[in-house]
């Protein structure tokens, strides 16, 4: 169900095989995950990168990856290798700021957290206050708290405006790619599911009602898949606000996805036991970090109403893809 080609086909098959036989960060080290961040500049590295997270999605693995995508740009300022310092995620609402998150095992690792407007520090984890969530998802999430009166900034904040912008987009097309995986996961459980349920003599796959909702799961998911091939090739030359356009999309048609093919489990699909709960539940998690589908697409509109400017894939950019 991908069209990002076979090259794209085979670094997820490798990320799939890796992440099945090992765990977290080992998973990374054995993959040479973390030496990619360091030149993410060619398109090959860029779809091995982001295929990690559609990989971690399907299985619901667990790793620092986000973390360490994040830090990525200001690595070079900070002198520090990547996979040795993981970035918090702020967790702005329309309701107020909550406290910013680190996803993944932080195990032997610092912590990096970016205040706009104060520039960026680097801690110790022991620095500071770790906040185990419990979240549906199988996923490692910490509240972090920090005591901003005792601030002190790694990077100023001329020089880590240069990085922040680079570091939301990768962060949004990794979540994007996560999310599709997990939703692409959830509508295989449904279509499984509607081959083996039986109602009134018949496989529940034959009601035309049931197709109509497996066909759209499909639909969704596809259409993360090919928006996000483009971002990802087209990266530095894509249209404005690329990165909060294919997040958008993703957080929306994921959770679509899941939705319906909750549908067709039916109430199996709503107990804590069924995979589906943690497929759906990874899902509205990552849709929320790095802005919710719904703020984003006010924000967008609110962009394209003020600033006219056109968001769409120019033609010539999507004949012409750049692939270096």
């Amino acid at each position: 169900m991908t069209p990002l080609g076979s090259a794209a086909d085979e670094y997820l098959a490798a990320a799939t095989g890796v992440l099945e036989s090992n765990a977290g960060p080992d998973a990374l080290t054995a993959l040479g995950w973390f030496e990619l961040l360091t030149d993410l500049g060619p398109h090959d590295h860029r779809v091995a990168v982001f295929s990690l997270f559609r990989a971690q999605g399907r299985l619901l693995a667990d790793s620092p990856a986000l973390g360490a995508l994040l830090a990525a740009p200001h690595l070079a300022a900070l002198g520090f290798e990547p996979g040795s310092v993981i970035a918090t995620l702020a967790r702005p609402s329309r309701r107020g700021t909550l406290p910013p998150v680190v996803v993944g095992p932080i195990e032997g690792r610092r912590i990096l957290v970016d205040r706009p407007g104060h520039g960026v520090m680097v801690l110790d984890a022991d620095q500071v206050e770790l906040r185990p969530m419990t979240v549906p998802g199988r996923l490692t999430v910490h509240e972090v708290q920090l005591d901003t009166a005792r601030w002190s900034a790694s990077i100023d904040e001329t020089e880590a405006r240069q990085g922040r912008g680079r570091s939301e987009f990768l962060g949004r097309v990794a979540i994007a790619h996560e999310i599709l995986g997990a939703a692409e996961t959830a509508a295989q459980l449904a279509i499984e599911y509607a081959r083996e349920r039986a109602q009134f003599g018949a496989p529940i796959g034959q009601f035309q009602a049931v197709r109509h909702l497996l066909a759209w799961t499909q639909t969704d998911c596809v259409a993360v898949s090919s928006t996000a091939a483009n971002v990802v090739r087209l990266d530095h030359a894509g249209p404005p606000m690329i990165g909060e356009i294919l997040k958008a999309l993703a957080g929306r048609n994921g959770r679509r996805a899941c939705e319906r093919a909750l549908q067709v489990l039916g109430g199996i699909g709503f107990t804590a036991e069924h995979d589906h709960h943690h497929f759906h539940g990874r899902v509205l998690l990552l849709d929320r970090l790095l802005g919710a589908s719904t703020e984003l697409t006010h924000d967008l509109g609110e962009w394209f109403r003020t600033s006219g400017t056109d968001p769409s894939f120019a033609r010539s950019i999507l004949l012409g893809p750049p692939t270096s």
